[in-house]
Protein backbone atom coordinates (compact mmCIF):
# COMPACT_ATOMS: atom_id res chain seq x y z
CA UNK A 1 0.00 0.00 0.00
CA UNK A 2 1.38 3.43 -0.75
CA UNK A 3 3.47 5.17 -3.36
CA UNK A 4 6.45 5.67 -0.71
CA UNK A 5 6.21 1.60 -0.12
CA UNK A 6 6.04 0.64 -3.87
CA UNK A 7 9.19 2.69 -4.70
CA UNK A 8 10.60 0.80 -1.41
CA UNK A 9 9.82 -2.42 -3.27
CA UNK A 10 11.18 -1.83 -6.38
CA UNK A 11 14.03 -0.85 -4.81
CA UNK A 12 14.62 -3.72 -2.93
CA UNK A 13 13.41 -6.02 -5.71
CA UNK A 14 15.99 -4.25 -7.80
CA UNK A 15 19.14 -5.13 -5.27
CA UNK A 16 17.81 -8.95 -5.30
CA UNK A 17 17.93 -9.33 -8.86
CA UNK A 18 21.62 -7.75 -8.83
CA UNK A 19 22.41 -10.23 -5.93
CA UNK A 20 20.89 -12.80 -8.47
CA UNK A 21 22.67 -12.11 -11.38
CA UNK A 22 25.95 -11.91 -9.39
CA UNK A 23 25.79 -15.23 -7.17
CA UNK A 24 24.90 -13.47 -3.86
CA UNK A 25 21.93 -15.85 -2.97
CA UNK A 26 21.48 -19.48 -2.80
CA UNK A 27 18.73 -19.28 -5.41
CA UNK A 28 20.89 -18.24 -8.37
CA UNK A 29 23.55 -21.61 -7.53
CA UNK A 30 21.13 -23.44 -6.84
CA UNK A 31 19.36 -22.57 -10.11
CA UNK A 32 22.61 -23.49 -12.09
CA UNK A 33 23.12 -26.51 -10.53
CA UNK A 34 19.71 -27.68 -11.20
CA UNK A 35 20.28 -26.68 -14.62
CA UNK A 36 23.70 -28.08 -15.32
CA UNK A 37 22.31 -31.61 -13.83
CA UNK A 38 19.14 -31.25 -16.55
CA UNK A 39 21.58 -30.59 -19.17
CA UNK A 40 23.75 -33.48 -18.36
CA UNK A 41 20.53 -35.70 -18.19
CA UNK A 42 19.84 -34.59 -21.34
CA UNK A 43 23.03 -34.96 -22.98
CA UNK A 44 22.63 -38.93 -21.45
CA UNK A 45 19.50 -39.31 -23.17
CA UNK A 46 20.67 -38.40 -26.71
CA UNK A 47 23.78 -40.39 -26.36
CA UNK A 48 23.36 -43.70 -27.89
CA UNK A 49 26.32 -45.45 -26.79
CA UNK A 50 25.23 -44.20 -22.83
CA UNK A 51 21.39 -45.36 -23.52
CA UNK A 52 22.98 -49.00 -24.07
CA UNK A 53 25.11 -48.68 -21.14
CA UNK A 54 23.04 -48.82 -17.94
CA UNK A 55 24.79 -46.56 -15.12
CA UNK A 56 24.69 -48.22 -11.60
CA UNK A 57 23.31 -46.08 -8.64
CA UNK A 58 27.37 -45.43 -7.72
CA UNK A 59 28.16 -43.83 -11.03
CA UNK A 60 25.05 -41.76 -10.91
CA UNK A 61 25.30 -40.31 -7.29
CA UNK A 62 28.71 -39.56 -8.68
CA UNK A 63 27.79 -37.20 -11.01
CA UNK A 64 24.61 -36.01 -9.08
CA UNK A 65 27.05 -34.95 -6.08
CA UNK A 66 29.73 -33.75 -8.56
CA UNK A 67 27.12 -31.18 -9.91
CA UNK A 68 25.92 -30.16 -6.97
CA UNK A 69 28.85 -30.11 -4.38
CA UNK A 70 30.21 -26.64 -3.95
CA UNK A 71 32.46 -25.05 -6.19
CA UNK A 72 35.91 -25.22 -5.38
CA UNK A 73 37.89 -21.92 -4.30
CA UNK A 74 40.03 -21.81 -7.10
CA UNK A 75 37.06 -22.39 -9.28
CA UNK A 76 34.98 -19.21 -8.16
CA UNK A 77 37.99 -17.55 -8.72
CA UNK A 78 37.99 -18.51 -12.51
CA UNK A 79 34.80 -18.15 -13.01
CA UNK A 80 33.52 -15.18 -10.78
CA UNK A 81 29.77 -16.63 -10.13
CA UNK A 82 29.77 -16.90 -5.95
CA UNK A 83 31.00 -13.65 -4.98
CA UNK A 84 30.83 -13.64 -1.23
CA UNK A 85 30.83 -10.85 0.94
CA UNK A 86 32.70 -12.62 3.45
CA UNK A 87 35.99 -13.16 1.97
CA UNK A 88 38.23 -10.82 1.46
CA UNK A 89 39.76 -12.26 -1.39
CA UNK A 90 36.65 -11.40 -3.34
CA UNK A 91 35.94 -7.94 -4.97
CA UNK A 92 33.35 -6.24 -2.55
CA UNK A 93 30.79 -3.89 -4.45
CA UNK A 94 28.56 -1.11 -2.85
CA UNK A 95 24.99 -0.56 -5.05
CA UNK A 96 24.56 2.89 -6.30
CA UNK A 97 20.76 4.15 -7.27
CA UNK A 98 19.95 7.04 -9.26
CA UNK A 99 16.76 9.76 -9.02
CA UNK A 100 16.78 12.77 -10.24
CA UNK A 101 16.41 15.80 -8.42
CA UNK A 102 12.56 16.28 -8.32
CA UNK A 103 11.99 12.59 -7.52
CA UNK A 104 9.63 11.61 -4.69
CA UNK A 105 11.64 11.97 -0.99
CA UNK A 106 10.71 8.26 -0.42
CA UNK A 107 13.76 7.08 -2.01
CA UNK A 108 15.87 8.74 0.56
CA UNK A 109 14.09 6.70 2.97
CA UNK A 110 14.26 3.65 0.72
CA UNK A 111 18.29 4.25 0.48
CA UNK A 112 18.34 3.94 4.16
CA UNK A 113 15.88 1.07 5.48
CA UNK A 114 18.28 -1.04 2.29
CA UNK A 115 21.31 0.02 3.72
CA UNK A 116 22.50 1.77 1.10
CA UNK A 117 25.14 4.78 2.30
CA UNK A 118 24.41 8.08 1.71
CA UNK A 119 26.84 8.66 -1.33
CA UNK A 120 24.97 5.95 -3.49
CA UNK A 121 22.10 7.24 -3.51
CA UNK A 122 23.21 9.80 -6.81
CA UNK A 123 20.86 12.84 -7.24
CA UNK A 124 20.58 13.63 -11.32
CA UNK A 125 19.87 17.52 -11.85
CA UNK A 126 16.70 18.07 -13.92
CA UNK A 127 16.35 20.22 -16.86
CA UNK A 128 14.67 23.40 -16.90
CA UNK A 129 11.47 21.92 -17.33
CA UNK A 130 11.99 20.00 -14.64
CA UNK A 131 12.46 15.99 -16.33
CA UNK A 132 15.35 14.20 -15.48
CA UNK A 133 18.65 15.18 -17.40
CA UNK A 134 19.37 11.96 -19.54
CA UNK A 135 22.97 13.12 -20.16
CA UNK A 136 23.36 14.10 -17.02
CA UNK A 137 22.45 10.25 -15.84
CA UNK A 138 24.88 8.73 -18.37
CA UNK A 139 27.80 10.99 -17.59
CA UNK A 140 27.56 9.62 -14.07
CA UNK A 141 27.32 6.20 -15.26
CA UNK A 142 30.72 6.87 -16.79
CA UNK A 143 32.37 8.53 -14.09
CA UNK A 144 31.22 5.62 -11.88
CA UNK A 145 33.02 3.39 -14.51
CA UNK A 146 36.49 5.12 -14.77
CA UNK A 147 36.43 5.35 -10.88
CA UNK A 148 36.23 1.64 -10.82
CA UNK A 149 38.07 1.04 -13.52
CA UNK A 150 41.27 3.26 -12.05
CA UNK A 151 40.50 0.65 -8.69
CA UNK A 152 41.26 -2.14 -9.95
CA UNK A 153 44.34 -1.21 -12.15
CA UNK A 154 45.57 -0.28 -8.61
CA UNK A 155 44.93 -3.08 -7.16
CA UNK A 156 45.78 -5.19 -10.26
CA UNK A 157 49.48 -2.95 -9.38
CA UNK A 158 48.71 -4.48 -5.12
CA UNK A 159 48.82 -7.82 -5.84
CA UNK A 160 51.47 -7.57 -8.26
CA UNK A 161 53.46 -5.86 -4.57
CA UNK A 162 51.52 -7.86 -2.02
CA UNK A 163 49.89 -5.32 -0.76
CA UNK A 164 46.26 -6.44 -0.06
CA UNK A 165 45.24 -3.72 2.05
CA UNK A 166 44.36 -1.89 -1.01
CA UNK A 167 42.00 -4.28 -1.94
CA UNK A 168 40.17 -4.26 0.74
CA UNK A 169 40.14 -0.48 1.72
CA UNK A 170 38.90 0.56 -1.77
CA UNK A 171 34.87 0.62 -2.47
CA UNK A 172 33.68 -0.43 -5.96
CA UNK A 173 30.71 1.26 -6.53
CA UNK A 174 28.45 -0.26 -9.75
CA UNK A 175 24.73 1.02 -10.64
CA UNK A 176 21.67 -1.19 -10.01
CA UNK A 177 18.69 0.64 -9.75
CA UNK A 178 17.60 4.11 -11.63
CA UNK A 179 13.97 5.90 -10.02
CA UNK A 180 11.85 7.42 -13.62
CA UNK A 181 9.53 9.91 -12.25
CA UNK A 182 5.97 10.68 -14.17
CA UNK A 183 4.47 13.33 -12.24
CA UNK A 184 6.39 14.88 -9.99
CA UNK A 185 4.82 16.12 -6.73
CA UNK A 186 5.56 20.15 -7.04
CA UNK A 187 6.25 20.64 -10.73
CA UNK A 188 4.14 17.49 -11.86
CA UNK A 189 6.95 16.96 -14.32
CA UNK A 190 7.75 13.60 -16.47
CA UNK A 191 11.09 12.08 -17.21
CA UNK A 192 11.91 10.75 -20.52
CA UNK A 193 11.44 6.88 -19.96
CA UNK A 194 12.67 5.91 -23.29
CA UNK A 195 15.74 7.63 -23.42
CA UNK A 196 16.26 6.13 -19.59
CA UNK A 197 16.00 3.17 -19.89
CA UNK A 198 18.18 3.15 -23.89
CA UNK A 199 21.07 4.85 -21.38
CA UNK A 200 21.08 1.55 -18.91
CA UNK A 201 20.56 -0.82 -21.34
CA UNK A 202 23.55 0.83 -23.07
CA UNK A 203 25.34 0.83 -20.17
CA UNK A 204 24.50 -2.81 -18.93
CA UNK A 205 25.64 -4.19 -22.80
CA UNK A 206 28.92 -2.32 -22.80
CA UNK A 207 32.20 -3.86 -22.65
CA UNK A 208 34.51 -2.75 -20.19
CA UNK A 209 38.07 -1.73 -20.63
CA UNK A 210 39.31 -3.14 -17.17
CA UNK A 211 38.60 -7.25 -15.86
CA UNK A 212 35.08 -7.16 -14.83
CA UNK A 213 34.19 -9.87 -12.24
CA UNK A 214 30.23 -8.85 -12.03
CA UNK A 215 27.12 -9.13 -14.43
CA UNK A 216 25.86 -5.76 -15.07
CA UNK A 217 22.39 -5.00 -14.21
CA UNK A 218 20.12 -1.99 -13.90
CA UNK A 219 16.74 -1.73 -12.68
CA UNK A 220 14.45 0.95 -13.88
CA UNK A 221 11.39 2.21 -12.11
CA UNK A 222 8.43 4.33 -13.06
CA UNK A 223 7.27 6.60 -10.18
CA UNK A 224 3.96 7.40 -10.96
CA UNK A 225 1.97 7.82 -8.13
CA UNK A 226 0.60 10.74 -9.02
CA UNK A 227 1.04 11.13 -12.86
CA UNK A 228 0.67 7.33 -13.50
CA UNK A 229 -2.87 7.67 -14.32
CA UNK A 230 -2.54 9.02 -17.33
CA UNK A 231 -1.79 5.66 -18.84
CA UNK A 232 -5.69 5.14 -19.41
CA UNK A 233 -5.94 8.39 -21.30
CA UNK A 234 -6.34 7.54 -25.47
CA UNK A 235 -5.46 11.13 -26.37
CA UNK A 236 -2.39 10.98 -28.23
CA UNK A 237 -0.75 14.87 -27.12
CA UNK A 238 -1.36 13.34 -23.45
CA UNK A 239 0.09 10.07 -23.88
CA UNK A 240 3.05 11.57 -25.62
CA UNK A 241 4.23 14.52 -22.87
CA UNK A 242 3.76 12.01 -20.23
CA UNK A 243 5.77 9.35 -21.81
CA UNK A 244 3.02 6.57 -20.82
CA UNK A 245 3.57 4.39 -23.53
CA UNK A 246 7.07 3.98 -22.36
CA UNK A 247 6.55 2.47 -19.90
CA UNK A 248 6.29 -1.02 -21.43
CA UNK A 249 10.49 -0.68 -21.30
CA UNK A 250 10.54 -0.05 -17.50
CA UNK A 251 11.21 -2.99 -14.76
CA UNK A 252 8.49 -1.85 -12.83
CA UNK A 253 5.57 1.02 -12.55
CA UNK A 254 3.57 2.16 -9.82
CA UNK A 255 0.55 4.44 -9.60
CA UNK A 256 -2.09 5.67 -6.93
CA UNK A 257 -5.83 5.67 -8.22
CA UNK A 258 -6.80 7.10 -5.19
CA UNK A 259 -5.25 10.18 -6.31
CA UNK A 260 -5.98 11.18 -9.64
CA UNK A 261 -9.01 8.89 -10.43
CA UNK A 262 -10.40 9.16 -6.77
CA UNK A 263 -11.12 5.54 -5.81
CA UNK A 264 -10.72 5.29 -1.95
CA UNK A 265 -8.02 5.88 0.22
CA UNK A 266 -5.48 4.14 -0.01
CA UNK A 267 -5.27 1.91 -3.29
CA UNK A 268 -1.62 1.55 -5.11
CA UNK A 269 -0.72 -0.46 -8.07
CA UNK A 270 2.43 -2.09 -8.40
CA UNK A 271 2.93 -3.59 -11.53
CA UNK A 272 6.59 -5.67 -12.68
CA UNK A 273 7.93 -7.07 -15.55
CA UNK A 274 9.25 -10.32 -13.79
CA UNK A 275 7.34 -12.83 -13.64
CA UNK A 276 7.80 -14.51 -9.54
CA UNK A 277 10.55 -11.48 -9.35
CA UNK A 278 8.42 -10.44 -6.05
CA UNK A 279 7.87 -13.69 -4.88
CA UNK A 280 11.61 -14.44 -5.82
CA UNK A 281 12.43 -11.53 -3.42
CA UNK A 282 10.28 -11.42 -0.63
CA UNK A 283 8.99 -14.95 0.09
CA UNK A 284 9.87 -16.30 3.32
CA UNK A 285 7.51 -19.46 2.97
CA UNK A 286 5.76 -19.50 6.64
CA UNK A 287 4.69 -23.14 6.39
CA UNK A 288 1.20 -22.39 8.73
CA UNK A 289 0.11 -19.73 6.58
CA UNK A 290 1.77 -20.00 2.57
CA UNK A 291 1.04 -24.04 2.09
CA UNK A 292 1.11 -25.01 -1.78
CA UNK A 293 -1.15 -27.74 -0.87
CA UNK A 294 -4.79 -25.38 0.29
CA UNK A 295 -7.34 -24.29 -1.94
CA UNK A 296 -6.89 -21.75 -4.00
CA UNK A 297 -2.84 -20.84 -3.06
CA UNK A 298 -1.90 -20.05 -6.13
CA UNK A 299 -4.32 -16.79 -5.49
CA UNK A 300 -2.69 -15.84 -1.91
CA UNK A 301 -0.22 -12.87 -2.97
CA UNK A 302 0.60 -12.34 1.21
CA UNK A 303 4.39 -13.68 0.66
CA UNK A 304 4.83 -11.21 -2.02
CA UNK A 305 5.27 -8.31 -0.12
CA UNK A 306 6.62 -7.23 3.44
CA UNK A 307 2.80 -7.03 4.56
CA UNK A 308 0.84 -10.08 5.33
CA UNK A 309 -2.51 -8.59 6.66
CA UNK A 310 -3.97 -5.88 4.75
CA UNK A 311 -6.90 -4.83 3.15
CA UNK A 312 -7.95 -5.81 -0.47
CA UNK A 313 -6.98 -2.77 -1.97
CA UNK A 314 -7.24 -4.37 -5.61
CA UNK A 315 -10.38 -4.61 -5.30
CA UNK A 316 -11.16 -0.83 -5.66
CA UNK A 317 -9.48 -0.24 -8.45
CA UNK A 318 -10.82 -3.51 -10.31
CA UNK A 319 -14.14 -2.06 -9.04
CA UNK A 320 -13.49 1.23 -10.55
CA UNK A 321 -12.43 0.18 -13.57
CA UNK A 322 -15.40 -2.37 -14.08
CA UNK A 323 -17.95 0.45 -13.65
CA UNK A 324 -16.63 3.02 -15.75
CA UNK A 325 -14.31 0.86 -18.10
CA UNK A 326 -10.96 2.41 -19.47
CA UNK A 327 -12.39 4.72 -21.60
CA UNK A 328 -14.34 5.95 -18.07
CA UNK A 329 -11.32 6.63 -16.29
CA UNK A 330 -9.41 8.37 -19.58
CA UNK A 331 -11.78 10.55 -19.84
CA UNK A 332 -11.44 11.54 -16.21
CA UNK A 333 -7.67 12.11 -16.81
CA UNK A 334 -8.76 14.03 -20.02
CA UNK A 335 -10.89 15.79 -18.08
CA UNK A 336 -8.01 17.28 -15.26
CA UNK A 337 -6.08 18.50 -18.43
CA UNK A 338 -9.03 20.43 -19.32
CA UNK A 339 -9.65 22.17 -16.80
CA UNK A 340 -5.95 23.15 -15.95
CA UNK A 341 -5.20 24.50 -19.24
CA UNK A 342 -8.51 26.74 -18.64
CA UNK A 343 -6.88 27.70 -15.41
CA UNK A 344 -3.59 28.84 -17.08
CA UNK A 345 -5.56 30.26 -19.17
CA UNK A 346 -7.10 32.73 -16.46
CA UNK A 347 -4.15 33.15 -14.63
CA UNK A 348 -2.24 34.58 -17.94
CA UNK A 349 -5.39 37.07 -18.32
CA UNK A 350 -4.56 38.51 -14.92
CA UNK A 351 -0.87 38.37 -16.19
CA UNK A 352 -0.06 41.39 -13.61
CA UNK A 353 -2.03 39.97 -10.62
CA UNK A 354 -0.84 36.18 -10.82
CA UNK A 355 1.82 34.77 -12.80
CA UNK A 356 3.10 30.85 -13.32
CA UNK A 357 6.41 30.15 -11.70
CA UNK A 358 6.87 27.21 -13.84
CA UNK A 359 6.21 25.49 -17.38
CA UNK A 360 3.08 24.34 -16.54
CA UNK A 361 2.70 20.55 -17.04
CA UNK A 362 -0.71 18.42 -17.16
CA UNK A 363 -1.53 17.61 -14.21
CA UNK A 364 0.05 20.37 -11.87
CA UNK A 365 0.03 24.28 -12.59
CA UNK A 366 2.36 26.70 -10.01
CA UNK A 367 1.44 30.36 -9.99
CA UNK A 368 2.52 33.28 -7.96
CA UNK A 369 0.14 35.69 -6.33
CA UNK A 370 1.29 39.53 -6.48
CA UNK A 371 -0.19 41.81 -4.09
CA UNK A 372 -0.07 45.89 -5.27
CA UNK A 373 2.79 46.92 -3.18
CA UNK A 374 4.98 43.72 -5.35
CA UNK A 375 3.33 44.08 -8.99
CA UNK A 376 4.28 48.41 -8.49
CA UNK A 377 7.59 47.25 -8.25
CA UNK A 378 8.19 44.44 -10.38
CA UNK A 379 6.63 46.63 -13.09
CA UNK A 380 9.05 49.12 -12.22
CA UNK A 381 11.73 46.85 -13.24
CA UNK A 382 10.59 46.13 -16.52
CA UNK A 383 9.75 41.93 -14.26
CA UNK A 384 5.92 42.89 -15.14
CA UNK A 385 4.70 45.35 -18.37
CA UNK A 386 1.44 47.37 -17.12
CA UNK A 387 -1.55 45.97 -18.41
CA UNK A 388 -3.28 48.08 -21.28
CA UNK A 389 -7.05 48.29 -21.17
CA UNK A 390 -9.34 45.76 -23.17
CA UNK A 391 -5.72 43.29 -23.77
CA UNK A 392 -6.37 39.78 -22.13
CA UNK A 393 -4.56 38.32 -24.17
CA UNK A 394 -2.12 37.16 -21.76
CA UNK A 395 0.51 38.68 -23.69
CA UNK A 396 2.70 35.40 -23.35
CA UNK A 397 3.45 32.02 -25.17
CA UNK A 398 2.34 28.69 -23.52
CA UNK A 399 5.63 27.99 -21.98
CA UNK A 400 6.86 31.36 -20.23
CA UNK A 401 6.79 31.83 -16.73
CA UNK A 402 8.19 34.59 -14.67
CA UNK A 403 11.35 34.24 -12.92
CA UNK A 404 11.43 36.41 -9.52
CA UNK A 405 14.40 38.41 -8.31
CA UNK A 406 16.29 36.91 -5.38
CA UNK A 407 15.82 40.23 -3.58
CA UNK A 408 12.15 40.03 -4.14
CA UNK A 409 11.92 36.45 -3.33
CA UNK A 410 11.97 36.06 0.49
CA UNK A 411 9.16 39.10 0.92
CA UNK A 412 6.94 37.43 -1.62
CA UNK A 413 7.76 33.62 -0.03
CA UNK A 414 6.62 35.58 3.38
CA UNK A 415 3.23 36.47 1.09
CA UNK A 416 2.56 33.47 -0.02
CA UNK A 417 2.63 31.64 3.45
CA UNK A 418 0.74 34.72 4.96
CA UNK A 419 -2.17 34.68 2.40
CA UNK A 420 -2.46 30.62 2.45
CA UNK A 421 -2.94 31.43 6.35
CA UNK A 422 -5.49 33.88 5.79
CA UNK A 423 -7.85 31.74 3.36
CA UNK A 424 -7.57 29.05 5.78
CA UNK A 425 -8.61 30.89 8.77
CA UNK A 426 -11.29 32.54 6.67
CA UNK A 427 -12.70 29.17 5.73
CA UNK A 428 -12.22 29.98 2.38
CA UNK A 429 -10.01 27.14 1.07
CA UNK A 430 -6.67 25.27 1.94
CA UNK A 431 -4.63 26.00 -1.17
CA UNK A 432 -0.66 25.00 -0.59
CA UNK A 433 2.43 26.95 -0.87
CA UNK A 434 5.46 25.09 -2.23
CA UNK A 435 9.33 25.36 -2.62
CA UNK A 436 10.23 25.19 -6.21
CA UNK A 437 13.69 24.16 -7.81
CA UNK A 438 13.63 27.21 -9.97
CA UNK A 439 12.35 29.98 -7.80
CA UNK A 440 13.52 31.22 -4.60
CA UNK A 441 10.30 32.39 -3.34
CA UNK A 442 7.24 30.07 -1.98
CA UNK A 443 4.31 29.66 -4.97
CA UNK A 444 0.86 28.14 -4.86
CA UNK A 445 0.34 24.99 -6.36
CA UNK A 446 -3.06 23.89 -8.04
CA UNK A 447 -4.04 20.02 -9.09
CA UNK A 448 -7.15 18.68 -9.49
CA UNK A 449 -7.77 14.71 -7.87
CA UNK A 450 -10.84 12.70 -8.01
CA UNK A 451 -13.88 13.26 -9.55
CA UNK A 452 -14.98 16.34 -8.55
CA UNK A 453 -15.19 18.88 -11.69
CA UNK A 454 -13.70 22.07 -11.22
CA UNK A 455 -15.63 24.49 -13.52
CA UNK A 456 -15.00 28.47 -15.09
CA UNK A 457 -17.04 29.56 -11.82
CA UNK A 458 -15.04 27.78 -9.69
CA UNK A 459 -11.61 28.86 -11.26
CA UNK A 460 -12.50 32.95 -11.06
CA UNK A 461 -13.59 32.56 -7.37
CA UNK A 462 -9.73 30.79 -6.64
CA UNK A 463 -8.06 33.69 -8.01
CA UNK A 464 -10.90 36.63 -6.84
CA UNK A 465 -10.62 35.43 -3.77
CA UNK A 466 -6.87 35.06 -3.37
CA UNK A 467 -7.07 39.08 -4.66
CA UNK A 468 -9.62 39.86 -1.66
CA UNK A 469 -7.87 38.28 0.82
CA UNK A 470 -4.17 39.37 -0.14
CA UNK A 471 -4.60 43.12 -1.66
CA UNK A 472 -2.96 44.22 2.15
CA UNK A 473 -0.02 41.88 2.11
Amino acid sequence: PGGSLANLTAMHAARHRWKVVNGYTKQQQQQKQHNEYRQWLDNINETSEVEEKKLDDMTLNKHINAILSPPSRKKQQQQHLYITNNSADEPQYDLVAFVSSEAHYSFAKSARVLGLREDDLIVIPTNADGSMNVEALAKSFDELECELEQIVREEDVAVVRSNSDVKRRRRRRVPFFVACTAGSTVRGSFDDIAKIVEVCRGYESRQPSFKQHYERSIWVHVDGAWGGSAIFSSRNEIRSITHMDEIRHADSFTFNPHKMLGAPQQTTAFIVRHRNGLREANAAGAKYLFDPRKNGAEYDLGDLSYTCGRRTDAVKLWAMWKYYGRSGLGSRVDQKVDELECFVKEVRKRRNTFALACRPWPFNVNFFYFPPRIREVLEQRGILRPVVEDDMSGGDDENSFIQIPDDIAKDLAEVSVALKLRLHEAGEMIIPYQPLSNQQADCFRLVVAGKKDLKESDICHILDTMEKYGADL
